[in-house]
C-alpha cells in the first residue's frame, strides 16, 4: 500500500509541477515585468495639398501584421478617429500602419501609408494628401 501511494504521489507531484510551470508560461509573455495595456487611439485630419481643403469620404485603416484593424471614413472637416481593437502592451515596440484610400468613385488622391508607433493616444495632426492631377 505505502508503495502505491508513494509512486501516486511522485506522479501528482510531476504533474502539478507540468500544470504549474505552463499555466506560469503562457499566462504572461514577460512574467513579473509590469505592462500597461492599452487599447491605441488614433486621430487626424485630412487636407487636400493643394488648397488645404478638408477632404470627406478618404478610407482610413488601421491595421497591423497580426490581429486586426480598424475602418472609418474622413468626416466633412476631413477629421477621422480610429480604434485599435485589441490591448497590447504599451512598453512593446508595435508599428502599426494607417492606410489612407480615396474610395468615394473620384479616385482623385494617391493612396497614402503612415507606420505609428502603438501608444496610447496619438494624434498625426494634419495630413496632405496628393492629388492625382
Amino acid at each position: 500500500m505505502a508503495l502505491i501511494t508513494k509512486t501516486y504521489g511522485k506522479l501528482l507531484a510531476i504533474l502539478l509541477s507540468w500544470l504549474g510551470f505552463s499555466a506560469i508560461y503562457t499566462s504572461c509573455a514577460k512574467y513579473g515585468c509590469p505592462c500597461s495595456e492599452v487599447r491605441p487611439k488614433i486621430t487626424g485630419s485630412v487636407v487636400s495639398d493643394k488648397n488645404n481643403a478638408p477632404i470627406q469620404g478618404i478610407q482610413v485603416v488601421l491595421k497591423d501584421d497580426y490581429q486586426g484593424y480598424d475602418t472609418a471614413f474622413t468626416a466633412k472637416n476631413g477629421g477621422f478617429f480610429l480604434q485599435y481593437p485589441y490591448t497590447i502592451c504599451e512598453e512593446e515596440t508595435n508599428v502599426l500602419c494607417v492606410k489612407l484610400q480615396d474610395v468615394n468613385g473620384n479616385d482623385a488622391f494617391e493612396d497614402m501609408e503612415i507606420p505609428v508607433a502603438a501608444k496610447s493616444n496619438q494624434n498625426l495632426g494634419t495630413i496632405r494628401m496628393t492629388s492625382k492631377e
